[in-house]
């Protein structure tokens, strides 16, 4: 077993390794875009649409957006973040966002979950809105930003609104909705009443990806890989309480999309990052990947994710280039473009002082 990075290895040379991973052209994988929106793109929605939801100022919005609990988390995504987007018009905001997150972290692609359900029933019409998301996308890779969609519907509305938002996208035909993916409260529906829906998806030559083991047991993964048939694995967390189905995901190289602080968030199977399983899953052969999943409502940056578990002495720098070049080759990109956007990473690590642990 591969022992745990020192911690006074860890604390060597934070400087030069902040100014490592924040020079490095990453990837994400698991990332919902409302969770992107910034206090003043809501304050700008709250003006326009003249919305009363008993916020007076832009500095209690701010403190609305500091959760402290789950149920803050939820409200504030539902009843506040999601309240706010009543036009197609909206979704601009959502882009630039996006523009400012992916700028600041150096992520030149991502897949990033749009959830349309909340959004129709304040009336907005699907086809319009990904007609906007698509022109996002157009204008994003005019800045060397690429990035692609996964249709992300919830446990919470059901199969059916499930299977209704999968034929809205399938009947779309855009070429920037790459995939499917099950979210919301695993406690709302097991993740097996949606393979009609999954089986249809993959059918139709959409990727399938699946929240599993972030608040419930393996059983959910279980689910998740065996019938959903499900290409990746957001969180998975409560793996670690299976040794089995640890092993059988090392063995069939299932992506896990960990979002660390997120996770921490929850408190569910970790309450300090020192408690987290991604270290264990790492050594026992799981593809292992890091991401954000709501990096403004969590506080934090995929810049920020690395350097935490750098500092925490949890992994060393080759142990995290091996997760960032996990996190290239786990996308849905076509394979030469993996080893593009991998040889741009290495190039970059190639031309500083961390030359010598670039992995193979």
């Amino acid at each position: 077993m591969k022992k745990r990075a020192s911690r006074a290895a860890a604390t060597r040379d934070t400087a030069g390794v902040r100014s490592l991973i924040a020079s490095l052209p990453k990837t994400e994988i698991h990332l919902h875009i409302e969770g992107l929106v910034s206090v003043d793109s809501i304050w700008s929605l709250i003006g326009k649409h003249k919305l009363d939801l008993g916020i007076k100022s832009k500095d209690e919005l701010r403190q609305r957006f500091h959760v402290t609990s789950l149920n803050e988390f939820i409200d504030l995504f539902i009843n506040i973040i999601q309240a706010c987007f009543l036009t197609e018009d909206d979704l601009t905001y959502l882009v630039e966002d996006a523009r400012t997150y992916l700028t600041r972290n150096n992520i030149r692609y991502a897949e990033i979950f749009f959830a349309p359900t909340k959004l129709i029933k304040n009336g907005l019409d699907f086809d319009r809105m990904v007609e906007r998301l698509d022109q996002g996308a157009e204008e994003l890779r005019a800045d060397g930003l690429e990035v692609r969609y996964i249709v992300d519907v919830s446990r919470g509305f059901g199969v059916e609104n499930a299977m209704r938002n999968l034929d809205l996208t399938l009947a779309n035909g855009s070429s920037n909705i790459i995939g499917l993916g099950l979210g919301g409260a695993e406690q709302a529906g097991p993740a097996r009443d949606y393979q009609p829906v999954f089986e249809k998806a993959m059918a139709a030559g959409l990727k399938v990806v699946a929240h599993a083991g972030e608040d419930v047991g393996p059983e959910s993964i279980w689910d998740t890989i065996e019938i959903l048939g499900a290409q990746r694995i957001g969180h998975g967390i409560s793996a670690i309480e299976d040794q089995k189905l640890m092993t059988e995901l090392a063995r069939r190289a299932v992506p896990l999309e960990i979002c660390p602080t997120s996770n921490l968030f929850t408190r569910k199977y970790a309450r300090t990052l020192e408690e987290h399983p991604i270290r264990a899953f790492y050594d026992h052969g799981m593809y292992v990947t890091v991401n954000t999943d709501d990096p403004t409502l969590f506080g934090v940056d995929l810049d920020d994710e690395y350097m935490r578990l750098y500092e925490a002495g949890i992994f060393s720098v080759p142990e995290l280039l091996q997760i960032m070049k996990n996190g290239v080759f786990a996308t849905f990109l076509p394979e030469q473009r993996k080893a593009e956007l991998w040889n741009a990473i290495a190039a970059a690590v190639s031309g500083s002082p961390f030359a010598d642990v670039l992995p193979a």
